[in-house]
């Protein structure tokens, strides 16, 4: 049987629109007042929506957000600038949604509220934190498969840097994640840190 003729699939087709709009509506309320907010009758009533609707496509709030995440901030892109900075800026860059205003307000609201979402993650979605990790580490991998630096003697606290300094200035300078933070971290401490071949190492 090929794909023209094969049977339909029983229950009512999905609708597209309303599915990006219901996922956008879960990012825009997380993004103004936290987890919490994010009910199934919140997400109803800002999409325009039937909560029938959101329970015909999610069985829970906890579905739902996790849904909403992958499709405003997927793990599996693709960056190759062609040297490790570039890729470390573009990387996470997209992780802390820049150029995303619905994303970048969900994840100001995560790094205030961290205990929170950090909870929720664990529960609900740990396997976003450990790929997320995994890619910055393929791209450090495949810069040192280059030549373009030596192998990281801590790749952990390599790995550590970029999250830790957001995190830290967000929660005790009230320092908003933009493009230019994270090229300063980039630049200032993790490339110095990823040394170029033959480079001497303080002792």
């Amino acid at each position: 049987m090929t794909a023209d003729t094969a049977l339909p699939t029983p229950g009512r087709p999905r609708d597209a629109a309303l599915d990006a709009s219901i996922l956008r509506a879960a990012m825009e309320l997380l993004g103004e007042s936290g987890i919490q907010a994010v009910t199934m009758d919140a997400v109803a009533q800002r999409a325009g929506a039937g909560k029938a609707s959101l329970y015909r496509r999610w069985k829970s709030k906890d579905e739902l957000l996790a849904d909403a995440l992958t499709l405003h901030s997927p793990i599996d892109v693709e960056v190759d600038t062609g040297t490790l900075r570039g890729d470390l800026v573009k990387i996470y860059e997209h992780y802390y949604g820049i150029g995303n205003h619905v994303m970048q307000a969900a994840v100001q609201e995560m790094l205030g509220n961290v205990r929170q979402h950090m909870a929720w993650t664990e529960k609900i979605a740990p396997e976003r934190l450990t790929a997320r990790r995994a890619k910055v580490r393929a791209l450090v991998e495949r810069a040192v498969a280059r030549g373009e630096i030596d192998a990281p003697v801590d790749m952990d606290l390599l790995l550590d840097l970029v999250p830790a300094m957001i995190l830290y200035r967000y929660n005790t300078r009230s320092q908003k994640v933009t493009r230019a933070s994270i090229a300063r971290v980039v630049d200032e401490l993790v490339m110095p840190l990823a040394r170029q071949p033959g480079e001497a190492r303080p002792t």
